[in-house]
């Protein structure tokens, strides 16, 4: 990773002309999304794991582990931006080189504006800027928008997961309209879990642009083993 900054690894916190030092970065364990077509339900590892979900494609960069778990945290919880320097352009080199048909937009899941209020930014949407400065793919962050401040969805079950984005997404009438001029987009979160989430905004869209190609991005996918 070639991004010239005065500070330390983000990682081990040694002295480092990078975000990410060259130790740090070689003892990543990271998905061969190359191997899998760049499709990482082709893995029957991650098909296990994400059994249920809609959408037929999803691209990760690793699993959720340290230590890019804890830059995900990082950032997440206290607004380490670097974090998402570091991350979005681990994303371009490992899950968008050799890409042969890249989408025309990036679309992050958006947050509750009780959430976003609390926390002052998106994550997903500060990776997403990153990720779309390095690959030249534009985002849109206004065609999805949060209607319903959901749950964590963490320590739910299945069942209530499923009751607990129920109507959680809308399109904005408006932007959902310049939602036509694409045919190919990508549904963008920092990390899928069980893919409910990403199920519901992937079948919104599907639901209402049917013809519409919709890939699903990642920052890490969480594996049971």
């Amino acid at each position: 990773m070639n991004w010239q900054v005065n500070q330390n690894c983000l990682v081990c916190k040694q002295s480092s002309s990078t975000l990410l030092c060259n130790y740090c970065t070689d003892d990543l364990d990271l998905f061969d999304c190359e191997r899998f077509q760049h499709n990482l339900l082709l893995w029957p590892k991650v098909k296990r794991d994400l059994a249920k979900v809609k959408f037929p494609q999803i691209l990760a960069l690793a699993n959720y582990q340290w230590p890019i778990s804890r830059l995900l945290t990082g950032l997440k919880f206290s607004a380490k931006l670097p974090n998402a320097l570091a991350l979005a352009a681990l994303f371009q080199q490992h899950c968008l080189t050799g890409l042969h048909s890249p989408p025309q937009a990036i679309l992050p899941m958006p947050l509750h504006g009780s959430r976003y209020f609390s926390r002052k930014f998106n994550q997903s949407i500060e990776l997403a800027k990153h990720i779309s400065k390095i690959s030249g793919i534009p985002i849109d962050s206004r065609i999805i928008k949060r209607s319903k401040a959901t749950q964590p969805q963490t320590n739910l079950t299945a069942t209530q997961r499923q009751k607990n984005l129920r109507n959680a997404f809308t399109l904005d009438n408006k932007a959902s309209m310049q939602l036509r001029q694409y045919q190919h987009v990508a549904l963008f979160d920092d990390v899928v879990t069980t893919g409910s989430t990403m199920s519901h905004a992937y079948e919104l869209l599907h639901k209402y642009h049917p013809d519409l190609k919709i890939d699903v991005w990642s920052i890490c996918i969480t594996l049971t083993s």
